[in-house]
């Protein structure tokens, strides 16, 4: 058993779902500050007209906000429950806005762009900012490059075992709120 290959990718996944929660959801105190955090994130873009519901001219009304030299490199982010929703969604037409990959490993599209999850997007709630639409070259992360660990003998030793405590110094802001658009849901 290849017991440092194991450690590196469960610290590697770790540290990278808790830096996933930070550049989405972060508050900037402690932590950095991320994409859907208000006054700090992106700007808003769009406001549903109803409490709880998405409509497709509200992602149009998302997609057209922000300014065509951004809207090239743009992607969504949003939560898997807000997928969903859209899932359903369609234009004047009858045809669905969303688009699934064709084959495995691909991603799937909304309006022609790549669209991504998160766990961490907020859920459709009154006043919650819900989709994310820009390019996110405009999201900057500061990287401090390496993790460093303690490997913590005493602690645990009244058991028989060991632990280590791995730590990463990371920040990340949006830099140009004008190329990461976001929508809002309507207060109750």
């Amino acid at each position: 058993f290849d017991m440092e290959s194991y450690f590196a990718r469960e610290i590697a996944r770790r540290i990278g779902t808790k830096e996933e929660q930070a550049f989405i959801a972060g508050d900037g105190t402690g932590k950095p500050a991320g994409i859907f955090t208000p006054t700090i994130g992106g700007e808003i873009g769009a406001t549903t007209a109803a409490v709880g519901t998405i409509a497709a001219d509200e992602i149009l009304d998302l997609y057209y906000s922000l300014k065509p030299a951004y809207r090239d490199k743009a992607n969504w982010i949003m939560n898997e429950t807000t997928v969903k929703a859209l899932r359903k969604l369609k234009d004047s037409t009858g045809n669905y806005l969303w688009a699934p990959a064709l084959k495995q490993g691909e991603v799937d599209t909304l309006l022609g762009k790549k669209l991504y999850t998160s766990v961490y997007a907020p859920e459709i709630t009154a006043g919650a900012r819900t989709i994310a639409f820009g390019d996110y070259a405009n999201y900057w992360i500061a990287d401090r490059q390496g993790i460093s660990m303690k490997r913590l003998n005493e602690l645990y030793a009244v058991t028989g075992q060991v632990g280590f405590l791995a730590t990463k110094r990371v920040d990340g802001r949006v830099v140009m709120s004008e190329g990461i658009k976001l929508l809002c849901q309507k207060a109750a």
